[in-house]
């Protein structure tokens, strides 16, 4: 079943076509690569979905309801939201009060945000269920800014899941890894898949095809390839514009 699709997405910023009347299409609880060379048009087809930017044409479908005009935190409640580039983290309070902000504000407390949640059983618990996800549970009290940069990563993706989303949007998720940590957010990954459709934009080819059941591919702001991952990976114009050698 489609969970997030998009139907004809263009941007354009002057002159240039950033995304080129793009239709994708995720599956329920699979994880879809995007890839494509710099500048292909991945970082703004990421902002359309989220909200942070408008789109000139075309439409955004989530679970068959039509998103295109709602604003970004319209579009979280309804279940979908997003990772970034570089890390935001309130690196002044501990990991668990990290995520149980992110826990709070989605249960629609957000005028309490600094509120004390620290007495909140409910609030801890769900937090901790995240980290204990997440692989983090043994650095609960530590600051946030205390953790590796993996670990900051997961935290972010554990704030990220504490909003519910039925699709999450990873941009970059392994960049500035080493390959061990890289490895660790692989598995994880890999469990995640089972319970939250994920949309993953990364470099690391080695990441993307030990994670992706489909995969996607921008060049120049438009799709040349779309579809199960196994294919697109064979696919000559995906070798000649982007992967160089066959798979």
């Amino acid at each position: 079943m489609s969970v997030l699709k998009t139907d004809k997405l263009t941007k354009c910023f002057g002159g240039v076509v950033a995304t080129d009347a793009v239709s994708l299409s995720l599956q329920d609880k699979r994880v879809h690569g995007l890839i494509g060379p710099n500048g292909a048009g991945k970082t703004t087809l990421i902002a359309q979905l989220a909200g942070q930017l408008k789109p000139d044409a075309g439409k955004i479908l989530l679970n068959s309801r039509n998103i295109t005009r709602l604003s970004e935190p319209a579009r979280v409640r309804a279940g979908l939201t997003r990772t970034f580039q570089i890390s935001s983290l309130f690196n002044d309070f501990s990991v668990q009060e990290n995520v149980a902000f992110a826990v709070q504000a989605n249960a629609g407390h957000s005028f309490r945000f600094w509120s004390n949640v620290s007495r909140n059983d409910d609030i801890n618990d769900r937090a901790h269920e995240l980290l204990e996800l997440l692989g983090l549970s043994n650095k609960a009290g530590a600051n946030a800014s205390a953790l590796s940069h993996g670990e900051q990563r997961q935290l972010e993706i554990a704030m990220a899941l504490a909003t519910k989303p039925s699709v999450l949007m990873l941009d970059e998720p392994m960049a500035g890894m080493g390959a061990e940590e890289s490895l660790r957010l692989i598995q994880l990954l890999q469990e995640l898949k089972h319970d939250t459709t994920l949309l993953l934009v990364e470099h690391d080819m080695d990441a993307v095809f030990a994670l992706a059941d489909d995969l996607s591919v921008l060049v120049n702001g438009a799709l040349i390839a779309s579809g199960n991952a196994t294919d697109v990976r064979q696919n000559p114009d995906v070798i000649a514009a982007y992967l160089g050698t066959p798979a």
